[in-house]
């Protein structure tokens, strides 16, 4: 049994690998300009501009204009850094577990890890100081019927060219 999990190991490890390759691909030829069939750009003002996130499955980008000084990503749209990349079945609730994060709870609390910009405090609130004065970006990538190996990897690809964005974790 060992060395048919071990070959299985090998398998998945390869096919993660291509998987990966063809993704990094296709990030590279990405028109981020304006939105199209494939990427969704928002740049959500308040936590009700995030009700306009697609539904469905997805890999996304969480930029920002504040600074970050640990931030190695050099992912920018206009004056915005990417802070944060991550990949969801249900994208828009994964968002708004993000930025409107009290909200959210509210009626939900299937994601209790989220983005972290103060030590301890999981989630934000786009519409409470400080974060109502930062300016916000949200780029998703539609990846219908996607699994989460191929969403991973859009993760990975994105890291391997622009770096890993400052509030990212594993």
């Amino acid at each position: 049994m060992k060395k048919i999990i071990d070959k299985y190991k090998i398998i998945l490890k390869s096919t993660s690998e291509n998987i990966k390759s063809e993704l990094v691909s296709h990030l590279e030829k990405v028109d981020y300009s304006k939105t199209n069939a494939q990427v969704q750009i928002l740049n959500p003002q308040k936590e009700n501009d995030l009700d306009e996130i697609i539904y469905g499955s997805g890999f996304y980008i969480i930029l920002t204009d504040n600074i970050f000084s640990d931030n190695k990503c050099t992912f920018k749209l206009k004056n915005q850094v990417a802070i944060y990349r991550g990949h969801s079945t249900f994208v828009k609730k994964r968002l708004q577990s993000h930025l409107a994060n009290n909200k959210y709870n509210e009626n939900e609390s299937t994601y209790k890890v989220c983005l972290k910009i103060e030590d301890g405090v999981n989630g934000i609130n786009i519409n409470e100081k400080p974060y109502n004065t930062w300016g916000w970006t949200v780029v998703v990538h539609k990846m219908r019927n996607s699994d989460k190996l191929m969403r991973e990897q859009a993760e990975y690809a994105f890291d391997e060219l622009y770096g890993k964005p400052c509030k990212s974790r594993e």
